[in-house]
């Protein structure tokens, strides 16, 4: 839709397309033969929002999902962009709609009328929209996916470069339409430009110079005299080549084949730079392959009458994507690419230097995830862009997974007579019902022991225990910001369970007896982050008065002084003032000390 917010050298060129210069972009647009879409200068959504306008105007029933990428560098207007297109944005609208649809048996008015018909059609454009951002610098992308449509608006200093970075991926075959700065074509004195020329000619490119596109008369937000050219290119798919698999057999026949060159490895000692690497590798190759597969079909098909037939030939080898079936024998680049970046998404969250710091619950918020980033490549950009998404609501997981924990402790299940002593309460700010974590606590659990002659080797099932444990731990691991020497969970129940040992094993933050009566004792041995998680739970439950943390306890009033005193003393709160930064603990700060921890982007490059 528009250029970049700022270019290199400061200037601003941010000219978002007035909707007259993009209804004539895009006016001859077959939208019946376009389902991709690469809007490259993005901005706002301008370009993009016109395309769906033109594009529902063809096909009212929308049949097809209008799948769109954007790229925009500027990261204010990225999230502007992405609102723009956002589900929030859209139930907005549907639920004024539903508003006025309520009142919809009774009399309208005809600004009412008009009103309710105008959200319903921009309802029916946008709800089978499929718009994202998947990358920040156009002229850095890298991706590999296949588009029926490039539009773009790209900055008026360097549009060169990025019609020519749009030229290179279409160079299979597809359309592009380019708003340039007019001299960008008429005065061709530098090599891009002249580069650029020779291309608009071999591809006998359209050229529509327009003297007044952005001015106020044109609707635009910005105004400029800049002079401008839409140019639209055609490329043509291309045909199926010779496969080389093919000429190489034909060849071998009257000469050895080269030895192949030694292949080398390249492993990047980054966690993130190696399987980047790895995912780039698999797609080039296998693309390749697709290549190679849909050349080799003609000499491969079932009927020797059909090898030079027009009719697509039922080739013997069949190449698919995925799990499904494919009768039609049809291998589809975008299909394998969308699959691919699943796997590797996949891979990733359920990698432990990516999520193992994180509990169960979290865990599996962040795998339901997978589905949604297959539409997005597998690039440090968009893996930098997931982690500063689920950073932001991890800040919340991490509350909710502590206070879970907390009550889990305390008094979830006090009503078991053997769990009643979990519970201690004291009276809080303003109520008496609060309450804290004792230096033990028992949970009931359940599934840890097994009658079957397969278990009689242990002394309880060490996957179940852990189970239990883990997520106590991690929670713990949050408190602590990783201060204390890891210990093997895992390791240390399956070595109790093998050595017969059922209590007193000693963890990383406590030691355990588990009981095959149903419940597990869990003895704290670091009581410093067990006062960390009551104070915690307390001020999140506004079971401490607002100034705790923030005042002396002799600068508080004597309502203030009594829950504090009911609460844990004087003196114990003096040694959390003295040491306010470890005891009043703040769930951000844990996020982005243990979550990604693991975890180093390396250095980016310029």
């Amino acid at each position: 839709m528009t250029t970049h917010l700022t270019t290199t050298n400061g200037v601003d060129e941010f000219f978002p397309t007035p909707d007259s210069l993009a209804a004539k972009m895009l006016a001859d647009v077959d939208w019946t033969q376009t389902q991709t879409v690469l809007e490259p200068s993005a901005g706002k959504g301008n370009l993009v929002e016109c395309a769906l306008r033109k594009r529902h105007a063809r096909d009212v029933y929308q049949r097809h999902s209008l799948n769109v990428d954007c790229i925009e560098v500027d990261p204010n207007l990225r999230q502007i962009l992405k609102y723009n297109f956002s589900e929030e944005k859209r139930e907005k609208a549907y639920k004024m709609q539903r508003e006025l649809d309520r009142y919809a048996r009774q009399t309208l008015t005809e600004a009412q009328e008009r009103k309710l018909d105008a959200i319903k059609n921009e309802n029916r454009i946008f709800e089978s929209a499929d718009v994202r951002i998947i990358h920040d610098d156009f002229l850095t992308y890298n991706g590999a996916k296949q588009y029926d449509l490039i539009v773009m608006n790209p900055p008026f200093s360097n549009g060169d470069k990025h019609l020519l970075k749009a030229l290179e991926i279409q160079r299979n075959g597809g359309e592009i339409v380019c708003l340039l700065n007019a001299e960008t074509v008429r005065n061709p004195h530098t090599n891009s430009r002249r580069l650029l020329r020779e291309l608009l000619n071999k591809y006998r490119a359209s050229i529509q110079y327009i003297k007044d596109g952005f001015t106020s008369a044109a609707g635009a937000e910005r105004i400029t005299g800049v002079e401008v050219a839409i140019v639209k290119i055609s490329i043509p798919r291309e045909q199926k080549k010779e496969s080389e698999f093919w000429e190489r057999m034909k060849r071998a026949q009257e000469w050895d084949s080269k030895p192949k060159p030694e292949s080398t490895e390249v492993a990047p000692s980054e966690f993130l730079d190696n399987i980047i690497a790895m995912y780039n590798v698999e797609v080039a190759a296998s693309i390749k392959l697709i290549e190679e597969y849909n050349a080799l079909k003609p000499y491969i098909c079932r009927d020797f009458e059909r090898e030079h037939s027009s009719i697509s030939p039922t080739a013997i080898l069949t190449l698919t994507v995925g799990t499904r079936s494919n009768c039609l024998q049809e291998c589809d680049v975008n299909e394998y690419l969308k699959e691919v970046r699943l796997k590797y998404w996949s891979g990733l969250f359920e990698n432990e230097k990516f999520t193992g710091n994180l509990t169960s619950n979290l865990q599996q918020k962040y795998r339901g995830m997978v589905d949604k980033m297959a539409d997005y490549d597998f690039t440090k950009f968009n893996i930098e862009a997931v982690l500063a998404e689920m950073n932001s609501e991890m800040v919340q997981g991490v509350r909710e997974t502590i206070l879970s924990l907390f009550d889990k402790l305390s008094e979830q299940h006090s009503y078991l007579p053997e769990c009643s002593k979990n519970i201690h309460y004291y009276n809080g700010w303003k109520t008496n019902k609060a309450h804290k974590v004792n230096s033990k606590a028992i949970i009931p659990t359940y599934g840890l022991f097994s009658d079957s002659s397969w278990h009689k080797e242990k002394a309880f099932r060490v996957s179940e225990a852990y189970k239990v444990l883990s997520d106590i731990e991690k929670v713990f691991n949050y408190l602590d910001g990783g201060i204390t020497a890891d210990i093997d969970l895992h390791g240390v129940l399956e070595a109790a369970s093998y050595g017969y040992q059922k209590t007193n094993i000693a963890c990383k933050y406590f030691e355990v007896s588990l009981y095959k009566k149903g419940t597990t004792h869990i003895k704290f041995t670091n009581q410093k982050l067990v006062d960390k998680l009551n104070i915690y739970a307390a001020r999140n439950k506004m079971w401490l008065p607002p100034c705790y943390g923030k005042a002396r306890y002799s600068e508080m009033n004597a309502e203030e002084q009594a829950a504090v005193k009911e609460f844990q003393g004087a003196e114990a709160y003096a040694e959390v003032m003295a040491n306010a930064g470890f005891y009043l603990f703040d769930a951000a700060t844990a996020v982005l000390q243990i979550e990604h921890q693991p975890i180093e982007m390396g250095e980016k490059s310029d």
